[in-house]
C-alpha cells in the first residue's frame, strides 16, 4: 500500500499590483536552484483552466507556501473588491494545514504586518518567521532561502528515477559501467579544492578584466556536490563593488563549470576565496582560511 503523497512542491503567493516582478524573478531563481517544483499562477496555469480549482490542487500538494509581501500587500485587504481574493484564499488554506510551511517573504523593504492588522483567517501568518530578500543582495538572499527550503522539505539534491528494464538490459548496463566507470570517489581534499578554485578564479578575473577604478575585495564561495561539480558559486557580500556587472557576472559565469575530484565522506562542501582588485586593475586571489 502506498503512503500519503509527499509534499515537496513550493507555491508562490503574491499580489500582482504589489510584487509581480519580484515573484516572477524569485520563481525563476528557485526553479534553477531546486528544480521544476515551484508553482506560480501566471506561468503555470494553462489557458482555459479553472483558476480556483488549479490553485486548490496545487496547494494540496505543496509543502511550502511563500507569501511574497511588498509595501502595498497589507492594504489590499482593505480595498473594495469584486469576486474572490485569491491571495487570502491561498494563505488561509495553507495556514489551516499543519503539514504546510508558510514563509512570509519580505521584499522592497516591507515589514511583516502586525497580527492585529491581518484578517482573522490570516493572523497565524503574523507569528511565522519571515525571510527578507533585498534587491542589492538578491542572489545571496535567494540562495539562503533555497537552502532553507531544501532542508525543510527534505529535497534530494539529485532527482531519483526508477527505470524498469529487462535482465538483458540490466546486465548490459552493468558491464558498461564496469568498463566505463570513473575512478571511485575519495575523501574530500581541501588543499586540492583550494588549488583548483584558486587557479580557476585567477584565470576568470584576468579574462573578465575589471572596470578601471573598480578596486575592492570580495569573499567568493564555491559549493560542490559529491561528484565534484559546482553546485553554486556566488559573492558572499551584499555591498561588494566587484560583484556588479559586467565584471562580477563574467567571473561567476566562468566559474560555474569548475570541478574538483569527487568525494564520498560528506554530502556537500564549501570552499571560500577572497578576490582582490587593486586600483590599477591588477587582481589577486587568496584562500579564505
Amino acid at each position: 500500500m502506498s503512503g500519503p503523497a509527499r509534499r515537496d512542491r513550493i507555491f508562490i503567493s503574491y499580489r500582482r499590483a504589489d510584487s509581480a516582478g519580484h515573484a516572477g524573478r524569485l520563481k525563476d531563481d528557485l526553479t534553477r536552484l531546486l528544480g521544476d517544483r515551484v508553482f506560480m499562477d501566471v506561468s503555470d496555469i494553462a489557458p482555459g483552466a479553472d483558476f480556483e480549482s488549479v490553485l486548490r490542487g496545487e496547494l494540496a500538494s505543496c509543502g511550502a507556501v511563500l507569501a511574497i509581501i511588498g509595501v502595498h500587500w497589507r492594504e489590499a485587504f482593505d480595498a473594495p473588491r469584486e469576486g474572490q481574493d485569491y491571495v487570502r484564499l491561498e494563505l488561509a488554506q495553507a495556514l489551516a494545514h499543519a503539514g504546510v510551511q508558510v514563509v512570509p517573504v519580505l521584499t522592497q523593504g516591507a515589514s511583516l504586518p502586525a497580527t492585529e492588522n491581518l484578517p482573522a483567517d490570516l493572523r497565524a501568518l503574523g507569528s511565522r518567521q519571515a525571510t527578507v530578500i533585498r534587491d542589492d543582495r538578491w542572489k545571496d538572499d535567494v540562495a539562503h532561502l533555497a537552502r532553507e527550503l531544501r532542508v525543510a522539505l527534505k529535497l534530494s539534491r539529485v532527482p531519483v528515477r526508477w527505470i524498469a528494464a529487462s535482465v538483458v538490459v540490466v546486465v548490459a548496463m552493468a558491464v558498461w559501467l564496469v568498463l566505463n566507470a570513473p575512478p571511485a570517489p575519495a575523501a574530500f581534499s581541501r588543499s586540492r579544492a583550494n588549488e583548483i578554485t584558486l587557479a580557476a578564479t585567477e584565470k576568470a578575473a584576468a579574462t573578465c578584466k575589471p572596470t578601471s577604478g573598480q578596486a575592492g575585495a570580495c569573499p567568493l564561495v564555491f559549493q560542490f556536490a559529491p561528484d565534484g561539480s559546482t553546485r553554486n558559486v556566488y559573492f558572499d557580500s551584499g555591498s561588494c563593488i566587484l560583484k556588479a556587472p559586467p565584471f562580477g557576472e563574467c567571473v561567476l559565469k566562468r566559474l560555474a563549470g569548475v570541478r574538483i575530484p569527487p568525494f564520498d565522506d560528506v554530502t556537500e562542501v564549501e570552499v571560500g576565496l577572497n578576490l582582490l582588485v587593486e586600483a590599477g586593475g591588477s587582481t589577486k586571489v587568496v584562500v579564505d582560511q
